[in-house]
């Protein structure tokens, strides 16, 4: 029996190295390729959020301008809302005291004719003491006095008219000195003024003297009654 011939088989390095060297390079192409992929997509899309970033950035500009041209709209209503307001306050003021004044004449010139036809008393009164509320200050009350003597006098009676404010504050009735007026009178005398309460103050009424030295010539007390502001 022939024995079987031996082979001698020589080893290939190269092969070996070249498919490592080809591995090596399909894996750097690829990824390159993945890599220039992802940048291409990356620059993509920032470019697309750039757009969307410049576009907001344009719109906002115009909310902005928009916002400031309301504002400036906005102040000049209110401009010409706080002139109209204070136009009519000053209308209704001036409209008041017309009428206060046409009533208060009306009432003078009653008074005059009652005295000629002997129908009022001739004594020295106080008459009459009207309060308003202020408008622009609740807190604040103008009144007018109204006092009156019916006999043919030569000179006017001359002392002080002195006003007393009787107030109810914390449980307690205390009263407090107001404004004081020169008395100076022959038929009729009409004295205005204006009183201010404090916090927390009640009022409840006014005492109002009329006063020559040291004589008292006439006093009356008028319970509070203010004719609220309009």
């Amino acid at each position: 029996m022939l024995d079987k011939p031996y082979v001698i088989h020589y080893r290939r390095p190269y092969r070996c190295l070249f498919l490592v060297t080809l591995v090596l390079v399909i894996a750097m192409v690829a990824a390159w390729y993945w890599s220039h992929q992802w940048r291409l997509q990356q620059t993509e899309n920032l470019t697309a959020l750039q757009g969307q970033y410049e576009q907001l950035l344009t719109e906002n500009q115009n909310l902005v301008e928009k916002n400031q041209t309301l504002m400036t709209e906005l102040q000049s209503i209110n401009q010409l809302q706080a002139i109209q307001q204070a136009t009519d306050s000053q209308l209704q003021t001036e409209l008041e005291a017309v009428q206060d004044e046409l009533i208060q004449l009306n009432k003078e010139l009653l008074f005059y004719q009652n005295i000629t036809q002997g129908k009022v008393s001739s004594e020295l009164q106080v008459r009459e003491l009207h309060l308003r509320q202020n408008t622009d200050d609740p807190s604040s009350f103008h009144y007018r006095l109204v006092i009156t003597q019916g006999k043919k006098i030569a000179k006017a009676i001359r002392g002080k008219v002195a006003l007393t404010l009787q107030i109810k504050n914390a449980e307690q009735t205390s009263s407090r000195e107001l404004n004081e007026h020169a008395l100076n009178i022959r038929h009729v005398q009409v004295l205005e003024g204006t009183l201010k309460l404090t916090e927390n103050e009640q009022p409840i009424s006014i005492h109002v003297a009329l006063k020559q030295g040291t004589k008292k010539l006439a006093e009356r007390t008028f319970e509070w009654d203010a004719t609220p502001s309009p």
